[in-house]
């Protein structure tokens, strides 16, 4: 689905800037008959019509720009505010005329135009506000970020470098024994790769990050793999997957860093008498869609909508913040879904890398889902 058609709030903006137009026209064509003359309301209707136009443009704009849903209820919240802000001033003059005795003439030309001046000036402060709000955001993610690369390194990196170092020792001073020599050069390229793919991992992360990402062809289902074994070697957590043969995604070795957190984040917070994590991967037309579900104790309605939100401790730690920033670098997004009885789904969306030829595929009948 279009990101623009998935936040109606931009659309209502939309419809508020039409319904003020309509109605300017129909008052002022009703003045016509009244006047006796096209100059004055057609004048009026410039004055009126075309800020309400403006403001159904300002909306078709904001669906396009790519915010979350609690963005745009921010704008459409301004944007309203600032109507009913601006009608309730010029009102409030009306009214004093009114208890004071005096004639009104013709009010509701003023109050139109207070009430789309408000809402202009209202959904373009709500816009900077977001926007404000949206760099304080990034700007955090960018130090939660080094955060967590500095813990990639001084503490994993470390942690294998030392390994390598160990057992190098031991070849070095072993002699005649054939299978602990084999055991330890195993060990030495084992660990070897991993700090190389951890360095690498955190080069994708920091492009990322920085908005010049290098993606690339990256199987999800390798990746599902590799950090399933991980965790499962980590934590006291059952993890069973259903994951097709091949699932190739846009992406890069930052994937590896997304999938380990969701995956650790659904394994820490598990306090089921039997914890258990459950990982679909499914190819769809243009898409492929990651599923990681667990049986905890879920998350309560009032935290979803903060919970990719950076830190504000400033602990860092990369997290669901990051992983957030790096899914929508890949051009997806993540969503988080209950389970029927208990536990959490996080869904994530990652653009096919072979998309271009998956659809001939999918109306052949070969969808390649699970």
């Amino acid at each position: 689905m279009d990101r623009s058609l998935r936040h109606p709030h931009p659309w209502l903006i939309v419809g508020f800037g039409a319904a003020l137009f309509i109605t300017a026209l129909v008052h002022h064509g009703r003045e016509l008959a009244v006047v006796g003359s096209v100059n004055g309301p057609l004048a009026a209707v410039v004055l009126d019509g075309v800020p309400a136009l403006g403001l159904a443009y300002l909306g078709y704009w904001l669906s396009g720009r790519g915010f979350s849903g609690r963005d745009h209820r921010l704008i459409l919240a301004w944007c309203l505010g600032g109507s009913a802000l601006f009608v309730a001033v010029i009102g409030a003059t009306y009214l004093i005329r009114l208890v004071e005795g005096r004639t009104l003439a013709e009010p509701v030309f003023p109050l139109l135009i207070a009430a789309e001046a408000g809402a202009l000036a209202g959904a373009i402060a709500g816009y900077y506000n977001v926007r404000a709000r949206m760099d304080a955001r990034r700007a955090q993610t960018v130090t939660d970020a080094l955060s967590f690369v500095n813990s990639l390194i001084r503490h994993d990196l470390r942690n294998d470098l030392n390994v390598i170092r160990g057992h190098a020792g031991l070849l070095d001073g072993e002699s005649g024994d054939g299978d602990r020599r084999s055991e330890t050069s195993k060990v030495i390229v084992e660990k070897s790769s991993e700090a190389l793919a951890r360095i690498e991992t955190t080069r994708a992360i920091t492009n990322t990050l920085i908005g010049e990402p290098d993606l690339e062809p990256v199987e999800l289902t390798a990746v599902v793999s590799e950090m399933a074994a991980q965790v499962t070697n980590a934590f006291d957590v059952s993890v069973v997957t259903d994951v097709p043969d091949r699932a190739s995604v846009t992406a890069n070795a930052g994937l590896r860093s997304v999938v380990d957190n969701l995956l650790e984040n659904a394994a820490e917070h598990n306090d089921a008498d039997e914890p258990k994590i459950e990982i679909v991967v499914e190819r769809q037309p243009n898409d492929v869609v990651l599923r990681i579900s667990d049986n905890g104790p879920g998350i309560p309605d009032a935290q979803k909508e903060t919970l990719f939100e950076p830190s504000e401790d400033g602990d860092g730690g990369g997290g669901l913040s990051l992983v957030r920033t790096l899914i929508e670098g890949y051009g997806g997004d993540i969503r988080i879904e209950d389970n029927d009885s208990t536990g959490t789904t996080f869904v994530v969306r990652l653009p096919r890398s072979d998309a271009a030829g998956s659809q001939e595929a999918w109306q052949a009948g070969d969808d390649g889902s699970v």
